[in-house]
């Protein structure tokens, strides 16, 4: 196992958040992200900090609709900043999962449709595709893929994405994750959502406690 990811969901006056602890495999908390739902579901607000070594990235929407993003590679690095117009399907971060299930129907076609993710690592966007793939198992799932959009396609690998035909809920995503491993290179893993994995809304005091996690500075062991 890589690492584990904890996710917090509740309403801050009026606003959708998400916060997100992402655990060694001890339980060891080291990075944390904030989304903030604040206008279109699949274009969030998000910040993220990593622990280990300082990395930290995000997007903030100004008040004139222009998104502000910036990346700071290390701890004590300035960071690296950009201010975006949007496209007009502009998905940010964990906003693929609402734009999934607000494109259900027109991503079942088989062109699927297109997206255009952004990338604080590269202070802009990068074209997607997400096609439906045909489910060969007996369970009532879809998968779908995410790749990069026209020849950027033979550049770099896919995402494969399966959801519960029933609800629309992702079950599991296997390709490049935005955690890097504990060299600072990439990784690609399979991330598992048990439905069993959920529990009750989070109290305040819970919600408290995650925001104050201290981050390490590496994984033990």
């Amino acid at each position: 196992m890589r690492y584990r990811e904890e996710h917090w969901l509740f309403d801050d006056r009026g606003t959708r958040v998400r916060l997100v602890l992402y655990r060694c495999g001890d339980g060891t908390a080291f990075a944390r992200k904030w989304v903030r739902y604040v206008d279109v579901p699949w274009a969030p607000e998000f910040t993220f900090e990593d622990g280990r070594d300082g990395y930290r990235e995000g997007v903030r929407r100004t008040a004139n609709g222009q998104l502000d993003i910036y990346a700071s590679r290390h701890r004590g690095a300035a960071p690296d900043s950009a201010t975006l117009t949007p496209p007009a399907d502009t998905v940010i971060d964990a906003g693929f999962d609402d734009y999934v299930r607000g494109h259900w129907r027109q991503l079942l076609q088989p062109d699927g449709l297109r997206a255009d993710f952004v990338m604080p690592s590269r202070l802009g966007v990068l074209p997607l595709r997400l096609r439906p793939v045909p489910n060969t198992g007996a369970e009532a799932v879809q998968r779908l893929r995410m790749s990069l959009d026209g020849w950027l396609g033979k550049l770099a690998p896919s995402v494969d994405l399966v959801y519960a035909l029933s609800d629309q809920r992702l079950l599991r995503f296997e390709g490049i994750s935005n955690i890097r491993d504990a060299d600072g290179h990439t990784q690609r893993v399979r991330i598992e959502f048990p439905r069993d994995g959920e529990q009750p809304a989070p109290s305040q005091a819970e919600i408290t406690m995650a925001m104050s996690t201290p981050l390490a500075a590496r994984c033990p062991g």
